[in-house]
């Protein structure tokens, strides 16, 4: 009895969704549309300022000590490990990569948006 009136319950799902409406068709248009312009200028190449770098040893940490001082330009040192100059090479080459990345990309788009 019990496995009949689960059959039967089974039986209506089926049936019932056969009974909804079907859509006949659907129709889909598309128009194109303009590229949009890019507004990009020629970029303007960075200006770095230069940086006045001093190596600071035992043995001249002394003299520069006394120049930093006698300029009276505040003195602060900065200073890098070995290894720690090499990361730093490291990184800025990682940038100059990623940036390369970039112009060749804003190139592809430039291409994209202005060309054909």
């Amino acid at each position: 009895m019990r496995n009949a009136l689960i059959v039967a319950i089974l039986a209506l799902f089926l049936v019932g969704c056969s009974s909804t409406p079907k859509v006949k068709s659907l129709n889909v248009v598309t128009t194109p549309i303009e590229k949009l312009k890019l507004n990009i200028d020629t970029p303007t190449p960075v200006t770095l300022q230069d940086v006045n770098w001093v190596i600071v040893t035992q043995e001249n940490i002394d003299a520069v000590w006394e120049s930093l001082k006698k300029d009276n330009k505040g003195v602060a040192l900065f200073a890098l490990k070995d290894g720690d100059y090499g990361k730093l090479a490291t990184n800025l080459a990682e940038i100059r990569t990623k940036m390369g990345e970039y112009v060749i990309i804003l190139k592809k788009y430039k291409e994209y948006y202005e060309g054909e």
